[in-house]
């Protein structure tokens, strides 16, 4: 069954020798070089901020803007490297000291919901992906006018977690609620109204075939 694409994903390139001995072509070549340089980076990210977090913990305590940015930092270089368990730790971290620092209907705070929820679901544990996404939705849906497409990013991911629970009429009322506000605020050929469209009309398909 097709899915609906999460606007944020993981994009690891596995690259693997063939069993024979046949030579790699050029783009295989520059794939390998591509992926390691974006793994060296995320191993010397995730050194340099495990550092800054102990320092920043010594001199400011949990709760500061710092550490928060830290803990963050460390949850997104762990998920580019694929470790999702500790991606996840730190984001729920960094959204522990968040939650103490900023108002409850700040959109900063609904954008590390979103990220974490994201962690979940591409950890496959949906149920707790949905909790995480449906509160940021809840927040952006108090700043509409000024995060609109950032509610619509998030309707599309919880549409998404809803076709992983099997439950594709849920799905379709929030890729839905995504089609109605890219209509109002993207141009006919963006490529996110696009997919809108499309995710609207698979579903549709989806639950006339029942």
């Amino acid at each position: 069954m097709k899915k609906i694409i999460l606007s944020t994903t993981i994009a690891l390139v596995l690259m693997t020798g063939n069993s024979y001995s046949e030579t790699k072509t050029s783009e295989q070549i520059k794939a390998e070089k591509v992926y390691q340089v974006k793994m060296d980076k995320a191993k010397a990210t995730l050194e340099k901020a495990n550092d800054a977090l102990s320092k920043d913990y010594e001199k400011y305590g949990v709760f500061h803007p710092k550490v928060a940015e830290d803990n963050k930092v460390i949850s997104e270089a762990y998920f580019t490297l694929g470790k999702l368990d500790e991606s996840i730790e730190y984001a729920l971290r960094a959204l522990k000291v968040e939650m103490k620092l900023q108002k409850e209907d700040d959109p900063e705070l609904a954008k590390l919901y979103f990220e974490t929820g994201n962690k979940y679901y591409m950890h496959k544990q949906h149920p707790t992906a949905m909790l995480y996404m449906k509160e940021a939705a809840k927040i952006y849906e108090k700043n509409s006018e000024k995060e609109s497409l950032a509610l619509a990013d998030t309707y599309e991911a919880i549409a998404s977690v809803f076709i992983n629970l099997e439950d594709n009429e849920q799905s379709l009322v929030y890729a839905q609620k995504c089609l109605d506000i890219r209509t109002k605020k993207l141009n006919k050929e963006d490529e996110a109204l696009q997919r809108a469209h499309m995710n609207v009309n698979f579903l549709k398909k989806e639950l006339e075939k029942k």
